[in-house]
Order: C-alpha cells, then structure tokens, then sequence
C-alpha cells in the first residue's frame, strides 16, 4: 500500500546542500551553481510547478544543462511524478508520450519549445530560474508511488514508460555506493543523456545525493570533454562504447590522472577501444551492465578486480541469477536468462500490467538478456534472448561474431544482425567500419574463418562509412536493416 509521503530524494539532497553550501553542485559550460544555489533554484521551481500543475504528473524535455537538475528537484519537491522525455523523439512521438502519461505540463527550454509547439503540446519555457527560501516551500507529499517515469531505449519495440519509485532509485544508490566508495570528494561528468536511467541515476542522483560534484557540458565534443576532465579535474566518468571509441581517437594529449573510476555502458565494449583507452590515458574502462527496469545498474566491475569480458559482479543489494526457459535455477558457467531481485526493481510498465505481469514474476525481474555467472560470481552477457538466431539449424548469438570482426587487424567496428533468407530462413550479414581502406571483403571472411566455425561466418558483408547510433548511443540496428533490404 501506497502511503503519501514527501520525497527522501529532495531530503538527501537538501541534506548535502546543509552540508555543503557553498560547494559547487552543478557546473556548467559557461556558470556554476553552488549546492545552495541549486536548492534555492529546486524551491523556487516547486513553488512553479505547484502553481501550473493541477495534477499529479508533470512532463521534462529538457536537455543536459543546469537547468535539468532544479526542474527534476522541485517536481519532486512539489509531491508530482516527473515523466523525463527523450530529447531526441519526434513531436508525433512526443504527442504520444505525454497524452500516455497524462502530463499536466511539460516543462522546456526554448530550442525544444518549437518541437512542442509543432505536436500542439502545451508546454512551458524554463530559463533563467529564480531563487527563494527553501524553507519558504513546504514538502509536499508525494501523489503517486512512481517518482519518475523513464523510456525504454525502444531498441525491440516501441519505447515504453518504466515506473520508478523513491525507493528503486535511492536502492541503485546506495548499491552503486557500496559497490564502488563514491563519496563527497568525487566529481562526476554527465555526458550520457539525463532522460537515460544511466545519466539520471549514476551521473546525476548519485553525486547530488551525496555533496559530491556533477559538470554537465552541454553537448559531446570529444576535444571538450577531454579538456573539461583535465580543468575540472573530474574522477569519475561515465560512457557508452561509443563514446570512448571517439575520446580515444581524438588526436589532443590531457592529464587525466585525476580519473578515477572510467564506466562503460549499455552495450559491448570491444577489446580494442578499451586496450586505446589506456594506453593514450593511462585509465582502464572498466564495465559494467543494467537496464532501466532496475533503476538501472546492475552489476560493474571496478579497477582492481577488473574482469575483462564480463559486466562484473552484482551490486551489494541485488541479487543475480541464471535460469533457463521454464524459470529453474542454473549452476555456474551455464547460459541462461538473467534475472535480479532486489529493491531496485521496477513497479511496473505504466498502464500495462501484461507486460508487467511478464517482466516481473514474483518479484524477479526477467531481464531478456541471456549470460552465465562464472564460479566467482562475475556476470558474462552472451546477448539478448531475441538476438539468438538460427542459421543452417545451428544456434549463433551475433556478438559472438561482432567480436571476432573487431579482433581482425584494420576493423574499427562491426555489427551483425540476421536477415531473411528464402533457403537457410536467415542469413548473417555484418556491417563492418574499416580503419584501413586497404582490406578487403575476402580478408575479413578468412579471417573469420581462422576465430569461428564455418555458420558463423556471415554470408554478406558491407563496408560502411559511420556506424548510426539511437539517441542513447547504441548501435541503431533497425537503420542496418533497414538499409539492407
């Protein structure tokens, strides 16, 4: 049972701010914003959002800026669940969203509001925000159980809204906290989007939370991010692969030993990009795995026991396990689907209790991700239970096969993915970037021919010139296909 409450999030965070006024909470391409700052900002909005918001949802499409932070505070502080839009939808898809959510508001900034005024959604611009008493601004309990309702990437279906309580979130914290020794003395860059589960809960939840310190550029340019890790002396920084790839070819020498922690996310880490990484910077990547359903992280690595290959072991208050088809336990080394109990587990996909019902089964969260623990607890991903396909009868997961292109000398990077064919029902076909114009079709098959059997060598191959990427910076699969039929 549901009990109104006000919110432990906006409490932990006024907390640090009593602590640590005048340290600098937020800062910014062109200003900082001390922890007294951003609360009186965080205030100053609720007392907005309390005004403009009849109901109990209010709606963010704002980009990563200082400005995200206080609007995501002082929702909260206003007793209202904050639906965070991914920036980079479509105005249909933004229509849909809100009227999904049933948004009383959506609060902006004015490069989006032309996105908002094109689906004819009524919207409000949130820029140079005013400063009040904090303790002029009662905490007004909160109105639903879900805190904060995030999209899916989107990347096997149509995005769905997850429900996230308080206590999901604050769990992943303290697990995230535990795991590693973050603390007040950290300064975190928030690079990944903060409507990602990722850039909302690590880089952004965790260090306000706590004191500790978050830059947020404005846009990702490899050059600028790396000369902020130096000015700003960040320790901890968070990333897809992607993302390191470009800081790693970025041709400009920084001092980067005040890195401390380097985390990459949300897809496969190629052997490659992480070797580049720290031999040019002297900092390992280690990684680390989550979804959005588990607020979101689940498992990580860190520095000292870093497991290549693996995604780590699992936060401190989760519990990971290996089952196979009909939901029965599976002993190490085995591959099955992992599933994660715990605190961080979702409430549920909003309006939808059949996919709920689904996700969820007894309060096991079923990720759809099939891996194995080995015999010391460290998680290995093998793919996605709907990436398994089938060539020629013969079972291949498709990163199998992305890792054995990426291992061949002058490949960048490489995708793989099954399509339709009429006399073995599906064929694979790798998409492949060079690093070197001068290998051929021919050499990439044999050597693939000398890592893999003979099935798992795709049939076709195509030289692509950019690999495209979601708005979250995965690799866009659906674009391959696309482009390949």
């Amino acid at each position: 049972m549901f009990e109104m409450n006000t919110s432990v999030i906006v409490s932990q965070f006024r907390l640090a701010a009593a602590r640590y006024a005048s340290r600098a909470a937020l800062i910014g391409p062109e200003k900082s914003f001390s922890y007294n700052q951003l609360e009186r900002q965080s205030a100053a909005m609720s007392e907005k959002i309390s005004a403009l918001v009849a109901g109990p949802t209010v709606a963010l499409l704002i980009p990563n800026s200082p400005v995200f932070a206080p609007s995501l505070l002082g929702a909260l502080w206003a007793g209202k669940t904050v639906a965070v839009l991914p920036t980079l939808a479509p105005p249909p898809m933004l229509k849909l969203m809100v009227a999904e959510v049933g948004a009383g508001a959506v609060l902006t900034t004015a490069d989006f509001a032309p996105r908002l005024a094109e689906a004819g959604i009524p919207h409000e611009v949130v820029e140079g925000i005013a400063e009040v008493d904090p303790e002029s601004v009662p905490l007004r309990p909160m109105e639903q159980e879900a805190a904060v309702l995030l999209y899916t990437s989107g990347t096997t279906g149509r995005p769905k809204a997850v429900m996230l309580s308080e206590h999901n979130l604050l769990e992943n914290i303290d697990g995230c906290r535990m795991a590693t020794g973050f603390n007040d003395r950290q300064v975190m860059l928030a690079i990944l989007p903060l409507f990602h589960a990722y850039g909302l809960t690590v880089t952004l939840l965790l260090p306000l939370s706590c004191g500790a310190s978050v830059v947020i550029p404005d846009r990702f340019v490899p050059r600028s991010v790396l000369q902020t890790i130096e000015t700003q002396r960040v320790t901890c920084l968070v990333a897809v692969p992607s993302q390191y790839r470009l800081l790693t070819k970025e041709p400009v020498s920084i001092d980067a030993r005040s890195l401390w922690l380097c985390i990459a996310g949300a897809e496969r880490l190629p052997e490659q990009v992480a070797t580049e990484f720290q031999q040019k910077f002297g900092r390992p990547i280690v990684q680390g795995y989550g979804t959005t359903e588990l607020s979101p992280v689940v498992s990580l690595n860190m520095p000292g026991t870093n497991r290549f290959g693996s995604v780590g072991k699992s936060l401190p208050n989760l519990r990971i396990t290996i089952r196979d088809d009909e939901g029965e336990l599976l002993g190490p080394d085995d591959v099955g689907e992992v599933c994660v109990e715990g605190g961080a587990v979702m409430l549920g996909y909003f309006r939808d209790e059949v996919a709920s019902a689904k996700k969820v089964r007894h309060g096991v969260l079923h990720t759809s991700d099939k891996g194995y623990l080995d015999w010391d607890g460290y998680l290995h991903l093998v793919g996605r239970a709907d990436d398994l396909v089938k060539v020629s009868g013969e079972k291949v997961y498709p990163s199998e096969v992305e890792t054995a292109l990426e291992s061949l000398a002058g490949v960048d990077e490489a995708a793989v993915l099954a399509l339709p064919d009429e006399r073995h029902g599906s064929r694979l076909h790798a998409f492949v970037l060079l690093k070197d114009a001068g290998v051929t079709e021919n050499d990439l098959r044999t050597g693939l021919r000398d890592r893999l059997e003979t099935y798992k060598v795709p049939r076709t191959i195509t030289l692509i010139e950019q690999m495209p990427r979601t708005i979250t910076g995965k690799t866009d699969k659906r674009t391959l296909a696309a482009s390949a039929v």
